[in-house]
C-alpha cells in the first residue's frame, strides 16, 4: 500500500506566526511494511522537506502500528 500520513498539528485554517513552525503527524505503510520516510510540503507541492521519524523502529515486516513525524520549518 502507499503510505497513508495525517498532519495532526498544526490545525487546519490555524494562524501561523512568522518564523519557526513545528509539524507534526502520524503515517502508515500496511502490510507490515516500515515507513521510511516522510516528505511534508508547506507550499503547496512546489518544494518538499523530509521529516524526522520518532520513535524505535520495528523489526523489518513487523511494522503494524502508526509511526510519529515531526518537521521543524521556517515560515514566512
Amino acid at each position: 500500500l502507499p503510505v497513508q500520513s495525517a498532519i495532526t498539528q498544526p490545525r487546519p485554517g490555524a494562524a501561523v506566526p512568522e518564523g519557526e513552525l513545528t509539524v507534526k503527524g502520524y503515517a502508515w505503510s500496511g502490510g507490515g511494511r516500515e515507513v521510511v520516510r516522510v516528505d511534508v510540503s508547506l507550499d503547496g507541492g512546489r518544494s518538499w522537506q523530509v521529516a524526522r521519524l520518532k520513535g524505535e523502529r520495528p523489526v523489518p515486516g513487523r511494522a503494524w502500528a502508526w509511526v510519529l513525524w515531526e518537521l521543524e520549518a521556517p515560515v514566512t
